[in-house]
């Protein structure tokens, strides 16, 4: 299951480039702040500096767009600092692909609303790093994920706005610690959009 969601995933952004060119769709850009919900499990790394992408399209008869995304954050910071040995260094980063469906407002005006959700596959990492040596473990899960916000066409084909999102019901274990990547972020989004038929 963990597998197929993040290939099929990865299936139907392909096929985006083949699309028709009678559909309509975006392809928009974020980058922001991300807040890993288990504070615990990821301190001193649990606020990430985050960035992905998510294209969604589909006919204009259709009454939401299909969606797929691809996010990243990672952060470092100092674990434990040991006496004559220094600092205990970690690293941590979330990747995400997620495929869902989305429903993008046409006002009459440049604003455009959006909202959606779906099923999320999330890979974590995790590097600790001392005079020691360096050691990394790694782990998987599926989840769901929420997304929202708002942007506004300029140009008939610019998308300015800003942008919120947040994953639940992942379960990971790193170093034989259990925890999750859930988390909500939120930034500026920045992309284009293709019309469709008129």
């Amino acid at each position: 299951m963990r597998i197929s969601v993040s290939c099929l995933a990865f299936c139907l952004a392909t096929s985006l480039l083949s699309a028709p060119a009678l559909a309509h769709g975006n392809l928009n850009f974020t980058s922001g702040s991300r807040t890993l919900d288990d504070d615990d499990f990821w301190e001193p790394v649990e606020d990430q500096s985050d960035y992905g992408l998510t294209v969604d399209f589909g006919e204009k008869d259709w009454p939401v767009n299909i969606a797929v995304g691809y996010y990243q954050s990672s952060n470092d910071g100092t674990l434990t600092t040991l006496p004559l040995l220094g600092d205990v260094d970690v690293e941590g980063t979330v990747r995400e692909w997620s495929l869902g469906a989305h429903k993008v407002w046409t006002l009459h005006n440049p604003a455009r609303p959006f909202f959606g959700g779906g099923l999320t596959f999330v890979e974590t990492d995790a590097e600790v790093d001392s005079v020691l040596g360096d050691t990394d473990d790694e782990d998987s899960s599926n989840g769901v994920y929420l997304e929202g916000g708002v942007f506004f066409r300029l140009a008939d084909v610019l998308n300015l706005g800003f942008h919120g999102r947040l994953t639940e019901g992942t379960d990971v274990t790193l170093f034989d610690g259990d925890g999750d990547a859930d988390y909500y972020q939120v930034g500026l989004l920045f992309g284009f959009g293709w019309p469709g038929r008129k």
